[in-house]
Protein backbone atom coordinates (compact mmCIF):
# COMPACT_ATOMS: atom_id res chain seq x y z
CA UNK A 1 0.00 0.00 0.00
CA UNK A 2 1.86 3.55 -0.88
CA UNK A 3 1.05 6.17 1.59
CA UNK A 4 0.59 9.69 0.45
CA UNK A 5 2.71 12.25 2.40
CA UNK A 6 0.44 14.18 5.07
CA UNK A 7 -0.19 17.29 4.33
CA UNK A 8 1.95 19.81 6.28
CA UNK A 9 0.91 22.54 8.28
CA UNK A 10 1.57 26.06 7.97
CA UNK A 11 1.94 27.74 11.16
CA UNK A 12 0.71 31.64 10.76
CA UNK A 13 3.96 32.75 12.51
CA UNK A 14 6.60 31.37 9.26
CA UNK A 15 4.22 32.45 6.58
CA UNK A 16 4.43 35.86 8.66
CA UNK A 17 8.11 35.20 8.53
CA UNK A 18 8.48 34.23 4.92
CA UNK A 19 6.35 37.65 3.70
CA UNK A 20 8.35 40.04 5.57
CA UNK A 21 11.39 38.42 3.91
CA UNK A 22 9.81 38.83 0.65
CA UNK A 23 9.19 42.73 2.00
CA UNK A 24 12.90 42.96 3.27
CA UNK A 25 14.53 41.97 -0.19
CA UNK A 26 12.25 44.54 -2.31
CA UNK A 27 13.70 47.48 -0.39
CA UNK A 28 17.22 49.05 -1.32
CA UNK A 29 19.82 48.90 1.27
CA UNK A 30 20.50 51.68 3.00
CA UNK A 31 23.06 54.21 1.69
CA UNK A 32 25.38 53.82 4.34
CA UNK A 33 25.81 50.29 3.43
CA UNK A 34 26.74 50.78 -0.05
CA UNK A 35 29.57 53.65 1.26
CA UNK A 36 32.38 51.27 1.44
CA UNK A 37 36.12 52.19 1.09
CA UNK A 38 36.64 50.80 -2.40
CA UNK A 39 33.51 52.49 -3.38
CA UNK A 40 34.80 55.86 -1.34
CA UNK A 41 38.24 55.59 -3.28
CA UNK A 42 36.22 55.07 -6.59
CA UNK A 43 34.32 58.14 -5.87
CA UNK A 44 37.31 60.23 -4.91
CA UNK A 45 39.01 59.32 -8.08
CA UNK A 46 37.07 60.32 -10.50
CA UNK A 47 35.88 63.63 -8.76
CA UNK A 48 39.60 64.68 -8.87
CA UNK A 49 39.95 63.77 -12.58
CA UNK A 50 36.45 65.25 -13.52
CA UNK A 51 38.03 68.77 -11.64
CA UNK A 52 41.38 68.80 -12.83
CA UNK A 53 39.54 68.21 -16.58
CA UNK A 54 37.11 70.94 -15.97
CA UNK A 55 40.11 73.11 -14.88
CA UNK A 56 42.41 72.75 -17.77
CA UNK A 57 39.20 72.42 -20.59
CA UNK A 58 38.35 75.85 -19.23
CA UNK A 59 41.98 77.78 -19.07
CA UNK A 60 42.87 76.10 -23.16
CA UNK A 61 40.38 78.49 -25.04
CA UNK A 62 40.97 81.46 -22.57
CA UNK A 63 44.42 81.40 -22.82
CA UNK A 64 44.64 80.77 -26.58
CA UNK A 65 42.16 83.12 -27.05
CA UNK A 66 43.96 86.03 -25.61
CA UNK A 67 46.25 88.50 -26.68
CA UNK A 68 49.68 87.92 -26.66
CA UNK A 69 50.45 91.53 -24.54
CA UNK A 70 48.68 89.82 -21.48
CA UNK A 71 50.13 86.09 -21.61
CA UNK A 72 47.94 84.30 -24.09
CA UNK A 73 48.31 82.98 -27.86
CA UNK A 74 46.26 85.94 -29.58
CA UNK A 75 44.50 82.68 -31.83
CA UNK A 76 40.95 83.12 -33.59
CA UNK A 77 38.49 81.45 -32.44
CA UNK A 78 38.66 79.49 -36.01
CA UNK A 79 42.41 78.51 -34.96
CA UNK A 80 40.96 77.32 -31.88
CA UNK A 81 38.41 74.88 -33.02
CA UNK A 82 40.70 73.65 -35.52
CA UNK A 83 43.42 72.77 -32.68
CA UNK A 84 40.06 71.28 -30.70
CA UNK A 85 39.20 69.15 -33.36
CA UNK A 86 42.23 67.85 -33.63
CA UNK A 87 42.53 67.20 -30.30
CA UNK A 88 39.33 65.23 -30.68
CA UNK A 89 40.68 63.15 -33.21
CA UNK A 90 43.83 62.79 -31.27
CA UNK A 91 42.16 61.83 -28.06
CA UNK A 92 39.97 59.52 -29.71
CA UNK A 93 42.86 57.53 -31.17
CA UNK A 94 44.99 57.88 -28.13
CA UNK A 95 42.51 56.07 -25.80
CA UNK A 96 41.95 53.39 -28.02
CA UNK A 97 45.70 52.44 -28.93
CA UNK A 98 47.90 53.35 -25.68
CA UNK A 99 45.53 53.28 -22.64
CA UNK A 100 44.85 48.86 -22.31
CA UNK A 101 48.91 48.96 -23.24
CA UNK A 102 49.69 51.34 -20.74
CA UNK A 103 47.50 50.07 -18.53
CA UNK A 104 48.67 46.28 -18.94
CA UNK A 105 51.59 47.48 -18.79
CA UNK A 106 52.80 49.61 -15.56
CA UNK A 107 49.47 48.97 -13.50
CA UNK A 108 46.31 51.08 -13.11
CA UNK A 109 47.73 52.81 -10.15
CA UNK A 110 50.13 54.28 -12.03
CA UNK A 111 48.44 55.41 -15.07
CA UNK A 112 46.31 57.06 -12.55
CA UNK A 113 49.18 59.12 -11.25
CA UNK A 114 50.45 59.63 -14.55
CA UNK A 115 46.62 61.00 -15.50
CA UNK A 116 46.73 63.32 -12.94
CA UNK A 117 50.38 64.32 -12.96
CA UNK A 118 49.55 65.23 -16.79
CA UNK A 119 47.52 68.25 -15.61
CA UNK A 120 50.69 69.88 -14.78
CA UNK A 121 52.26 69.75 -17.79
CA UNK A 122 49.15 71.14 -19.11
CA UNK A 123 49.22 73.92 -17.24
CA UNK A 124 52.99 74.34 -17.10
CA UNK A 125 52.93 74.68 -21.22
CA UNK A 126 50.89 78.02 -21.01
CA UNK A 127 53.45 80.10 -20.16
CA UNK A 128 55.91 78.41 -22.40
CA UNK A 129 53.95 78.89 -25.42
CA UNK A 130 53.81 82.94 -24.49
CA UNK A 131 57.24 82.81 -24.10
CA UNK A 132 57.76 81.26 -27.58
CA UNK A 133 55.41 83.67 -29.19
CA UNK A 134 56.98 86.23 -28.07
CA UNK A 135 60.75 85.71 -28.87
CA UNK A 136 59.96 84.31 -32.16
CA UNK A 137 60.71 86.42 -35.51
CA UNK A 138 57.49 86.47 -36.26
CA UNK A 139 55.08 86.06 -39.28
CA UNK A 140 54.75 81.86 -40.13
CA UNK A 141 57.69 81.08 -38.16
CA UNK A 142 56.06 82.11 -35.05
CA UNK A 143 52.96 79.58 -35.19
CA UNK A 144 55.34 76.78 -36.43
CA UNK A 145 57.19 77.15 -33.56
CA UNK A 146 54.49 77.12 -31.23
CA UNK A 147 52.37 74.24 -32.60
CA UNK A 148 54.76 71.90 -31.08
CA UNK A 149 54.01 73.51 -27.68
CA UNK A 150 50.63 73.24 -28.62
CA UNK A 151 50.85 69.45 -29.63
CA UNK A 152 52.34 68.72 -27.08
CA UNK A 153 49.61 70.29 -24.20
CA UNK A 154 46.97 68.63 -26.09
CA UNK A 155 48.58 65.16 -25.75
CA UNK A 156 48.74 65.62 -22.35
CA UNK A 157 45.42 66.45 -21.69
CA UNK A 158 44.49 63.27 -23.71
CA UNK A 159 46.76 61.35 -20.70
CA UNK A 160 45.00 63.52 -18.32
CA UNK A 161 41.26 62.00 -19.81
CA UNK A 162 42.44 58.22 -19.45
CA UNK A 163 41.84 58.52 -15.92
CA UNK A 164 38.21 58.14 -16.77
CA UNK A 165 38.29 54.59 -17.58
CA UNK A 166 36.10 52.55 -15.53
CA UNK A 167 38.92 50.16 -14.55
CA UNK A 168 40.72 52.89 -13.29
CA UNK A 169 37.99 53.99 -10.95
CA UNK A 170 37.88 50.15 -9.13
CA UNK A 171 40.79 49.87 -7.19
Amino acid sequence: MICAPRPTRIDADASDVVNASLKDADKPPPLRSLLTRPVLLSIANYAMVALLEMACLALIPLVWSTSVEFGGLGFSPVSIGSWMSVYGCMDGIFQFVVFPRAAGRFGLQRVLVTCIASCAVVVIIFPLENFVLRHAVGGPTASVMVSPLIFLQLLSFSVLRMGYSRSLLSP
